[in-house]
């Protein structure tokens, strides 16, 4: 007896998935006795055909002989349901209450180190109703905002799990995630996502699963500056002058946590600029991108999820792709610095929102730094983020609103007189000439992009509204660290995206987990 994974099988909608018991014994030629067990591995949506729109389904099947067209499946190991703890006095402090940050926490928590996780932003329950309050009007909180706070800017969005990388950790994220609260789709889901509503709880009990196993976490508390000894990182101290020592640091602050990047290079810390991506999000109705994606005949079948797309272009000298895509979704005000405006998307799990939006974004490089008088430092894509940042709130006319344009109307440089769809950004905005706010050239690949997005779904170069700006995609800094996953000021270990080595919830929390195996494996003979 052994387990398999099928080929892809084409399955009706109306149809349960679940309940596929025939269509599974003509397709491994296998008799009723010879399945043992079978489950829905993976789902996606096939709407290539728009007069058969339909789900293809991969199975994870028991049987005792080996089935046609099946590959035999083991399945990864569970790295966090396997950790034990050992007799260990060693101390480690994370940085950050992110997937890298929480998911580190839990693994060394496990396996019984003391840990101490130190948030600059508020506890979840806090944060979400100074967040709320902020988008309804409310003062501004450069601490506790869409960037800063348990969860991490992830939470503040999609909650999309979806990763280009192949590590057999995801298997361990997606499973904590499940034991969590998050949804048991996420499994099989082929574009999983766990949506703002639901991830405020599963991030609250990864904290309480974290303090169960005797970690600390400190909320509302800046880290301000490090302690260093002899070139090694020996703790942190907090604004208000409170000193905390510890055998390790974990750093998993996030992209937007400036100050720290700062500060750990005049301590000495290598950093490097790292290329990443700015651009504008732009916003369709709902409908109009089902009825792109899926055809007239099955726009709104109740058996199918808002319609995604995923968008790219390669010129000759940028590309230009669409990023976090938000089906059913809102525009967020996403800065976490005073007097700047910053974009992005937030879905519930429903998704089920009057629009649709995505960033459109334009690869950004050293080269590009330099061109746009950014210099070629370490901080010039920093600087530049400032920049647009600071701009985008000029041109939206202060109190936080922002600058927004009909996508045609940005091709011609002409100032919007009404929008063909309502923006959803929760601030207000103001019609702006969005051509005003981005470099030339990055300008010119966007409006290139458009045309040739516009060939692969009618209507979407020639509709909608752009709203910006978009500029927190990834860390434009990355904090280099060794074979041994440290900075050169040892002690120090840079985690997830906004140390460079991440981009998204899932690979986030795979760097948190891979740097907190080490840390295991390796901290207690150092002391």
């Amino acid at each position: 007896m052994a387990f398999y994974i099928t080929k892809p099988l084409n399955i009706p909608l109306e149809t349960d998935v679940n309940d596929v018991e025939g269509r599974l014994l003509k397709l491994l030629k296998i008799g009723k006795r010879e399945l043992l067990s079978y489950s829905l591995h993976k789902l996606s949506v096939d709407a290539r055909d728009k007069s058969d729109v339909h789900f293809v389904c991969s199975y994870l099947v028991k049987t005792s002989r080996i089935p046609f067209n099946a590959l035999p499946y083991d399945a990864p190991h569970d790295v966090i349901t396997e950790a034990t703890a050992m007799a260990s006095a060693a101390s480690l402090i994370v940085i950050g209450a992110g997937p890298a940050g929480l998911f580190a926490a839990l693994y060394l928590a496990k396996r019984g180190f003391k840990v101490t996780v130190i948030e600059r932003g508020s506890d979840i329950s806090e944060r979400k109703q100074k967040v709320m309050r902020y988008f309804g009007g409310g003062v501004f909180d450069p601490e506790c905002n869409v960037q800063f706070g348990l969860g991490g800017a992830g939470t503040f969005s999609d909650g999309k799990l979806t990763t280009g990388i192949s590590s057999p950790l995801t298997y361990t994220v997606f499973r904590q995630f499940v034991r969590s609260g998050a949804p048991e789709d996420i499994l099989t889901n082929a574009l999983p996502h766990i949506g703002t509503d639901k991830l405020v709880g599963v991030v609250a009990n990864l904290r309480d699963e974290i303090t169960s196993y005797g970690g600390e976490f400190i909320f509302d508390r800046a880290v301000y500056d490090f302690i260093v000894e002899d070139g090694s990182v020996r703790g942190v101290i907090l604004q208000d002058g409170t000193r905390f020592f510890a055998d390790g640091v974990l750093l998993a602050c996030g992209h937007s946590a400036r100050d720290i990047f700062y500060r750990l290079a005049e301590l000495g810390a290598e950093l490097a600029f790292k290329p990443f991506a700015v651009g504008l999000r732009i916003e369709h109705s709902r409908k109009f991108i089902d009825t792109a994606q899926y055809g007239a005949l099955f726009a709104t079948h109740r058996d199918l999820p808002s319609a995604s797309y995923k968008l790219a272009m390669n010129g000759s000298s940028h590309s230009c792709y669409s990023f976090c895509m938000c089906p059913g979704g809102v525009v967020v005000a996403a800065n976490s610095e005073a007097d700047t405006v910053v974009v992005n998307g937030m879905s519930d799990y429903a998704r089920n929102a009057d629009n649709s939006n995505s960033a459109l974004v334009v690869n950004v490089t050293a080269d590009d730094m330099a061109d746009f008088g950014f210099g070629r430092g370490a901080f010039a894509g920093v600087e530049f983020q400032r920049d647009l940042e600071r701009r985008a709130y000029k041109l939206g006319g202060g109190d936080y609103r922002a600058p927004c344009q009909n996508v045609t109307d940005f091709a011609y440089g002409k100032v919007s007189e009404h929008f063909d769809v309502v923006p959803s950004y929760p601030r207000g905005v103001v019609s702006a000439d969005l051509r005003q706010l981005l470099p030339e050239p990055l300008n010119v690949v966007i409006c290139e992009a458009l045309r040739t997005f516009d060939r692969k779904i009618v209507g979407f170069g020639t509709s909608g509204v752009f709203t910006g700006v978009e500029s927190r995609t990834s860390s434009p800094v990355r904090i280099v660290r060794d074979g041994d996953f440290q900075s050169n000021l040892k002690g120090l270990y840079p985690v997830g995206e906004g140390a460079g080595y991440a981009g998204g919830i899932v690979s986030s929390a795979v760097d948190g987990l891979r740097v907190a195996i080490h840390i295991a494996d390796t901290l207690p003979r150092r002391i």
